[in-house]
């Protein structure tokens, strides 16, 4: 819940809070901001990959996705105030897809990621040495109602399953409509473990190398950090003094420099948005000059997991994980 806090005699004020239904939205707009936004929004258990969203006139969850074992996460949402039923009918999705093999997850996935290999991106989405086997996916559920408002009977619900050891999880949401501006607000669980906006950080960011094999170049060539296209805002994540870590597909962490400049440049011709930067490692020219910290080198030296496919990997990094890993980089190319 938001407060609005009154600094003169010390009292706080509760916010009108509304669910997606009061603004106007869709369930189908709903799913997929948690889909689009889930490294973000959800941590329970580790980073997810999502594999499946709901489809039209099918009685199918909102959205599946595995954690780095290849367990299943299904995720029921609800837009407006969520009924006391609703485990019943995650169960049945549970019923359903928990009993689902490797082959069936894969053609589920496959109508969501056109041409994609499950088993290859689960791999390389958590930065695993080789991938798992078709029978280490789906050996365990969980199962997760997301909604704005509920009631007793629901919680007592969620609360008797999970004494009988069922894996259930309720997480509510909100927006706020503040001088005219919507805000959405997500209860993060175990805790909320994302660093304040302003607070220095250190953040693996990818090269394009999948779309433009120049990107990098010219971004070490042009001492700068460059986001494209329809993920070109992602660039706005970094902020002066901010540690840029490099991360070439396929490599791992090959250079690392530091944001110099307080705003974001574009350059409209290639639909780029950019960050100047001091370079804190060789300015490399061609791939037979790289050294690079690998996604194993990368867990084993903070002892943490991260989740490689999308543009920034997550999670962050503290200042000092980001320079253990610039340290290391540097002895590589000396």
């Amino acid at each position: 819940m938001l407060y609005k806090f009154n600094p003169k005699d010390n009292n706080i004020e509760m916010l009108q809070s509304y669910n997606y239904e009061d603004i106007g939205g869709l369930e189908k707009d709903l799913e997929n901001l948690l889909a689009n936004n889930l490294a973000d929004l959800y941590y329970a258990d580790g980073q997810l990959m999502p594999i499946f969203q709901e489809r039209s006139w099918q009685a199918e969850p909102d959205l599946c996705a595995l954690d780095k074992n290849g367990n299943l996460v299904i995720f029921e949402l609800k837009r407006g105030k969520v009924p006391g039923d609703t485990t019943i009918q995650i169960m049945r999705y549970c019923q359903d897809y928990g009993r689902k093999n490797y082959f069936e997850l894969s053609e589920l996935y496959k109508k969501y990621s056109v041409d994609g290999d499950l088993a290859l991106d689960h791999a390389e989405a958590f930065g695993l040495d080789t991938p798992l086997r078709s029978d280490e996916f789906n050996r365990s559920q969980k199962l997760v109602i997301i909604g704005s408002d509920t009631d007793s009977y629901l919680m007592d619900a969620i609360d008797y399953w999970k004494s009988e050891g069922l894996d259930i999880d309720y997480i509510p949401y909100r927006f706020y409509d503040i001088n005219g501006e919507k805000y959405f607000e997500f209860f993060a669980k175990p805790y909320d473990y994302h660093l304040g906006k302003l607070e220095q950080k250190g953040v693996l960011f990818d090269t394009n190398s999948t779309y433009d094999s120049n990107a990098i170049w010219d971004m070490m060539k042009n001492h700068k950090v460059s986001a494209y296209g329809g993920v070109k805002n992602c660039i706005n994540t970094f902020n002066k003094g901010d540690y840029v870590l490099y991360y070439h597909k396929g490599w791992g962490v090959i250079g690392a420099a530091k944001i110099k400049s307080s705003k974001a440049k574009e350059n409209k011709e290639n639909d780029e948005l950019y960050f100047d930067v001091d370079l804190l490692t060789p300015k490399v020219q061609c791939e037979s000059e790289l050294k690079y910290v690998s996604a194993k080198e990368l867990k084993e030296l903070l002892n943490k997991d991260f989740y490689f496919a999308s543009t920034i990997k997550r999670p962050y990094l503290s200042i000092d994980e980001a320079e253990k890993i610039i340290e290391l980089l540097l002895k590589k190319y000396h």
